[in-house]
């Protein structure tokens, strides 16, 4: 069988989000698909920092992170789009002219304000930054390096005026009513497939994305074989190839075996 790029996306794909586990089927079936001779991609909308180590051991070739902006095959870093310095700093003040809060997400640690009070934020802060890989850092303390945003909006928040500002830099993905993946325009879980067909010298028509979420969208929507968990929303089931099963019902395994990945 010609090699395929195979891009799994994290949260609700391989990774079920109540148990915060990998099941042992879809760790022998990302394995068996690469011993069959394919490539097997995280593709996902967390920066580097922000995936857990026990992910990274599962065996992949690389990673393609924070929607497109960081790509990385067998350990070498082929792509990485930072924003710092100036560029930084302009839009950290601009968040706090607009009243967002935010999560800063590079590629070796993440950052929120010190001033923050947002619940949701404070948890994934304790959660990446204490139980999984202490790579948090407070803004105040040290100057960002980071990849993308993620934003969480409150009642005195002005996203329209904080989208003008940015004056098409960026593109945001609504994951939510008050929160938005925002990222550098140009940029998508869709051209980090692009860079890699490019870099391996594989036929679009031989990329397969597996995911669950709107911003898997890109990458379902541009590949050759674009599957969506049974878990998925249905206008990412709408979007897609082939609908497999939940993550709960090993999905993955049974999409691979579908499409002859594995036996």
């Amino acid at each position: 069988m010609t090699p395929h790029i195979i891009c799994f996306d994290i949260d609700g794909t391989i990774l079920d989000d109540q148990t915060g586990k990998v099941s042992e089927m879809t760790k022998k079936a990302i394995k068996q698909a690469r011993e069959n001779g394919h490539y097997a991609f995280i593709n996902t909308g967390r920066s580097f920092s922000e995936i857990d180590p026990a992910i990274l051991t599962l065996g992949f070739d690389g990673v393609i992170c924070g929607c497109g902006t960081y790509i990385t095959y067998n350990d070498h870093i082929l792509l990485a789009k930072r924003i710092e310095g100036q560029r930084a700093e302009w839009l950290i003040n601009t968040l706090s002219e607009c009243k967002i809060d935010a999560m800063l997400e590079g590629e070796k640690y993440f950052y929120i304000s010190k001033k923050i009070r947002n619940p949701k934020l404070i948890a994934v802060k304790d959660y990446f930054g204490e139980e999984v890989n202490k790579n948090f850092r407070y803004w105040e303390e040290q100057e960002p390096v980071f990849q993308k945003m993620s934003i969480l909006l409150n009642p005195e928040s002005d996203l329209e005026k904080f989208i003008e500002k940015c004056g098409g830099d960026y593109a945001f993905i609504r994951r939510s009513r008050n929160f938005h993946e925002v990222i550098p325009a140009g940029y998508s879980k869709a051209t980090g497939i692009e860079y890699l067909m490019k870099f391996l010298g594989v036929a679009k028509e031989h990329t397969v994305a597996i995911g669950d979420s709107t911003n898997d969208l890109a990458m379902l929507e541009f590949s050759g074989i674009s599957i969506a968990m049974g878990n998925s929303a249905d206008e990412v089931k709408e979007k897609v190839t082939y609908v497999t099963k939940s993550v709960k019902e090993e999905g993955v395994a049974f999409c691979l075996k579908h499409f002859g990945f594995i036996k």
